[in-house]
């Protein structure tokens, strides 16, 4: 991407989006998308199985961890509708678009996995979560064990999915990999967890020098209920006050939006090469591909960083 690149973003959190019905759905984003006209948007985590929910999909409503196991058990069979559906609204908008987070069942193991498609409608990402709570764990979910870098109108973008924005090492990584920017669909319950929302992809992008796109679902799901903000987030150097926010989800628009000026990161990158002051024989397990044969193990490949 080159030093005068922009792009346009934005997080929604599906507030004020219908959900009733598939095609409803689709046309309320579809009206949505085309009034923000940015050239990525992401939605949140869950936005699969509220979709399903909602939908009647699933019958009659139950409490949020019983919903969820019949959700992983016919999450193949309604995988087909919510791809396509995505898909299809993608190709419409003609923007990249993280489809939030649906469990994806592969020879009967099941992971939290996010989706991005591009303009033409095809998938040009797929990432699994990496890391699970207790709660999942004890639902039968298994962890991914790759992340995966993809482009984005010429910007190297990676995805956090769910709870991988509280493990450092997935940002750092991605970071290491020459990631610009990182897309999160993310679901925080109500109350007290929602204060704790700055230690995950706000600190990672401070610590790596990324974009950070956040969607956070604002919503109920059967007894829970989530309600954190969406955030458009960059190193604070670059942003208005030294906040580290360039926009946020307040009570009057339920999204998030701004542009991204690569020439910022260029710069900031630049002043203060925080990648190159770290110690690389620490991520030599995780990321052996970084490093050159001839070169020995404390070195990391030309380009990689800086």
């Amino acid at each position: 991407m080159s030093s005068n690149k922009r792009l346009r973003v934005a997080a929604l959190s599906l507030a004020g989006i219908s959900l009733n019905q598939p095609e409803h759905y689709v046309a309320s984003l579809v009206t949505h998308l085309k009034e923000l006209q940015v050239g990525l948007t992401v939605l949140p985590a869950h936005t699969s199985f509220l979709l399903c929910l909602s939908s009647g999909y699933l019958g009659q409503a139950r409490d949020f961890l019983d919903s969820y196991r019949l959700f992983m058990s016919k999450s193949r069979e309604w995988n087909d509708h919510y791809l396509q559906i995505h898909s299809g609204v993608a190709e419409e908008c003609g923007v990249y678009l993280v489809a939030g987070t649906t469990v994806e069942e592969v020879d009967g193991r099941f992971y939290h996995t996010s989706y991005c498609f591009g303009p033409d409608g095809a998938i040009c990402c797929k990432q699994r979560q990496t890391h699970l709570s207790r709660e999942e764990r004890g639902l039968g979910m298994d962890r991914g064990d790759e992340l995966q870098v993809f482009d984005i109108a010429e910007m190297k973008a990676g995805l956090v999915v769910g709870t991988d924005a509280r493990h450092p090492e997935v940002s750092r990584i991605f970071a290491l990999l020459g990631v610009d920017l990182i897309a999160h669909s993310g679901a925080i319950e109500a109350g007290h967890s929602s204060l704790t929302q700055p230690a995950g992809i706000w600190a990672q992008v401070q610590q790596n020098q990324v974009w950070g796109v956040e969607a956070q679902l604002n919503a109920s799901i059967c007894d829970r209920t989530f309600a954190a903000q969406c955030a458009i987030i960059g190193p604070c150097e670059v942003t208005c006050g030294s906040t580290g926010y360039l926009d946020r989800e307040d009570t009057e628009k339920p999204f998030a939006a701004a542009e991204l000026i690569e020439a910022d990161l260029h710069k900031i990158r630049g002043e203060y090469p925080l990648l190159r002051l770290l110690n690389p024989t620490a991520y030599r397990g995780k990321l052996p591909e970084l490093y050159g044969e001839a070169e020995g193990a404390n070195t990391l490949r030309s380009g990689t960083v800086g």
